[in-house]
């Protein structure tokens, strides 16, 4: 005996740690893999933003490199059409290129190539022959570009164009990589007289990648417009590998955005973007393992504390058993004793299969005892047939082998299925249902069916086999004259095809039809008698259309525009009482309609209890067309009242009032986006809306730009301190004005003062 409680004891213990288990388990199962797609999208977002924000800022600093040559080309003193190849004019040029020495600090060197004389003006001043560009440590000899063929691009260049990241060798022997652009003066010139070369450093370019977050740890890329890799932050293993090149294939060809892709055997989060300003794709890749390292650390620690509270729980319900074991051996004594004296009783049982024993045999006596009491019930009988027209049943045999004790009809070559919906109520219905069973009693000779009520409330079943050519619209048609003459009741009739009586299956066929052609008559209460094959669908394919009117809804009431959202609704109904819906694309529209609504009321009144008697009201099953476009117009209209109550008076500022307000106050450390907007009486995100697209920039980035032009121009022609210079320039302390300084121009301004100097 102890043996056995022992035995026991362990099934307790096990059933209820599966019992705690299994919700753990569930929980895990959704957690784990949602956690890592969370942390995986987050970290998309986030490098996509990374790679935006280090477009932008090399977007600010080639923009100037694209203006140099009409700069240029605006220099009367340079006279390059007239340049003759004499000393002075080459002096004058170099002394004019001069001017342009300490104009963008992410320029290396500039040269000005004068076709005609054939000679090169540096920006510093310095002046070099074409022969000098073929000697190293003369001129700018590039390793990968010969001297003749370097010259004739020039000569023939027509259009601008990039070089990619390669070595240089500058004056004086050093070898530097350089991304060289190439400008024809002026652009797109057919025979321009000069072209400009434009040298930045690679290093330039990588550094200002690194300054766009110091806790990044990915890699850049940039490509031009054709895929050819420009500059690289650093030469990585797999940059080699097919899957890297057919990925920047595919990259040139789509559209910008964030993915996962798989390169070597590694995944990486891959964020591309392309420039408006110049066409360059900047690519970065953050491998997916180093992004989701914290994650993966906190859903190990979870699965420690998960354990130990699994093995906490196992002991206290180890010890729960054991105290509770003694009333369950008093019911299995109780058991044991009251089925001996039956005469029979679990013999060599453990006490779970004792009870297990116990409550089988009063079940089966239950079960019993109730079949006796259920076959006197006609309830009985409809659920059979229910059950037959639900296809429930593979076969004949199997059928009347249920349906034999309660009179159901015999099989015949054909079997046809009508659904009769009324519209009444409870006490009605029941003058109904015994009005259809005497009719069961008068069929004619020709039908074996049955009516019987359906588990939906107000709708009855009628089932028949009969010959083939038998007209049983002819004789529903009859009964809905009956009902409405003695009885007084509108009823509707879909009937189903008349369908092959060999298998049960050819009834539940008929049904659906049936099913299908009473739900046509509710949605467009136009007949109250229809068959199956006389429903006529049209096929308009306009699902797509529908998706751009719900898309066009969405996007009105999330922009707060009632006119438009009520012109839409109005369209949506012209396309919901269309002739030739199925009902149950009817209800699609209906449903996806009024919940674009609601979720617009719930946005404004979340807390409103007539918003959620509306939202019950909504959704009751069984609405006409017409009843349908009531209800979505009177949500409409709540909602588009509501909008217009929240909306502001309307406001607008002209460009010469913002560029005013920005004269007078734009260097003050108060400055903010909230007070230009509460100057001009506007909302936050309404006037930062209304400056990007009157201005032309966002507000912040048009701002930072303005304080650092002034903040260079400070740095060069005055010797005030950083403290100073931040204070006029409106930044509220030092550090923000270096951080911001450093983030545009790529060096802080101590630095750029000494490398101006």
């Amino acid at each position: 005996m102890k043996k056995i409680k022992v035995n026991l004891l362990a099934k307790f213990l096990i059933s209820y740690v599966l019992v705690l288990l299994l919700p753990i388990v569930s929980i895990l199962l959704y957690y784990y893999p949602y956690s890592t797609k969370a942390a995986t999208e987050k970290e998309m977002e986030w490098n996509a933003h990374v790679t935006e924000q280090f477009m932008t800022s090399l977007d600010i600093f080639t923009r100037y490199v694209y203006d140099l040559p009409s700069e240029l080309m605006l220099n009367g003193d340079m006279r390059m059409y007239m340049a003759m190849e004499d000393d002075y004019r080459r002096i004058v040029i170099a002394n004019e290129m001069r001017k342009y020495n300490a104009t963008d600090a992410f320029i290396y060197n500039t040269l000005l190539y004068v076709k005609n004389i054939g000679y090169l003006f540096a920006k510093t001043g310095s002046v070099y022959s074409v022969e000098d560009f073929e000697n190293r440590g003369v001129g700018y000899y590039y390793e990968s570009w010969p001297h003749d063929e370097m010259f004739q691009e020039l000569d023939k260049l027509t259009m601008p164009s990039v070089r990619p990241a390669e070595n240089v060798i500058v004056p004086g022997n050093n070898d530097i990589r350089m991304l060289t652009f190439m400008l024809p003066m002026p652009l797109g010139g057919e025979h321009s007289p000069a072209s400009v070369l434009i040298l930045v450093k690679e290093e330039t370019i990588i550094r200002m990648m690194n300054s766009v977050s110091e806790s990044y740890n990915g890699e850049f890329y940039i490509f031009d417009q054709k895929g050819n890799k420009l500059v690289a932050s650093k030469e990585a293993a797999y940059s080699r590998a097919d899957d890297f090149r057919q990925m920047v294939k595919q990259l040139v060809a789509g559209e910008a955005g964030s993915t996962v892709q798989t390169i070597d055997g590694k995944s990486y989060i891959v964020s591309h973007n392309v420039s408006d300003k110049n066409g360059w794709q900047y690519v970065s890749m953050l491998p997916v393992t180093e992004s989701l390292q914290d994650i993966r650390s906190i859903q190990w620690n979870t699965i420690l504390i998960l354990l130990l509270i699994l093995m906490v729980e196992g002991i206290v319900i180890y010890i729960s058993i054991r105290k509770n074991y003694h009333p369950i051996k008093r019911l299995v004594g109780f058991a044991t004793e009251v089925f001996k004296h039956k005469g029979r009783g679990p013999g060599g049982m453990n006490e779970i299969d004792t009870i297990r024993y116990a409550l089988d045999e009063l079940s089966l006596t239950n079960t019993k005892l109730d079949e006796r009491v259920q076959r006197s019930l006609p309830i009985l009988r409809d659920n059979v047939l229910f059950e037959l027209v639900s296809g429930h049943y593979a076969t004949w045999d199997a059928f009347h082998s249920q349906g034999a004790d309660y009179g159901v009809f015999k099989n015949r070559a054909a079997v046809t299925v009508a659904v009769l919906s009324f519209d009444a109520s409870k006490e009605d219905m029941e003058e109904v249902s015994e009005f259809l069973r005497q009719e069961e009693q008068r069929l004619p000779e020709t039908f074996a069916g049955h009516f019987f009520a359906s588990i939906y409330n107000q709708e009855w079943i009628f089932v028949c086999s009969h010959h083939e050519g038998v007209a049983v619209k002819t004789y529903l048609s009859s009964v809905q004259s009956k009902l409405k003459e003695q009885l007084g009741r509108e009823v509707l009739i879909g009937i189903g095809l008349a369908e092959s009586g060999l298998s049960p299956e050819g009834v539940h066929l008929s049904y659906l039809q049936a099913v299908r052609a009473a739900e046509y008559l509710r949605i467009r209460q136009q007949d109250e008698l229809l068959a199956f094959g006389d429903i006529e669908i049209s096929q308009n394919g306009m699902v797509s259309y529908f998706a751009e009117l719900l898309q066009s809804l969405e996007m009105a009431i999330l922009k707060n525009e009632p006119n438009v959202v009520q012109s839409v609704l109005e369209k949506i109904i012209d396309y919901l009482v269309s002739s030739g819906m199925p009902p149950h694309m009817i209800r699609t529209v209906y449903s996806n309609t009024i919940s674009v609504i609601l979720g617009g009321l719930q946005r404004f009144r979340h807390d409103d209890g007539n918003l959620l008697r509306l939202t019950d009201a909504a959704f009751q099953h069984r609405y006409t067309i017409e009843q349908m476009v009531g209800i979505m117009r009177e949500s409409c209209s709540k909602l588009c009242d509501i909008i217009r109550e929240t909306l502001p008076a309307a406001r607008t500022a002209t460009q010469e009032e913002i560029l005013a307000v920005i004269a007078e106050k734009g260097f003050d450390a108060n400055f903010s986006l909230q007070m230009f907007a509460d100057h001009f009486s506007m909302s936050q995100s309404g006037f930062s809306y209304h400056f990007k697209k009157t201005i032309g920039h966002n507000f912040k980035e048009y701002i930072d730009r303005l304080r650092i032009q002034k903040s260079i121009q400070l740095l060069r022609s005055t010797g005030g301190t950083l403290d100073s210079i931040a204070q006029q320039t409106g930044y509220s302390n030092t550090s923000s004005f270096i951080r911001s300084f450093k983030k545009m121009v790529g060096t802080t301004p101590g630095q750029y003062r000494d490398s101006y100097k």
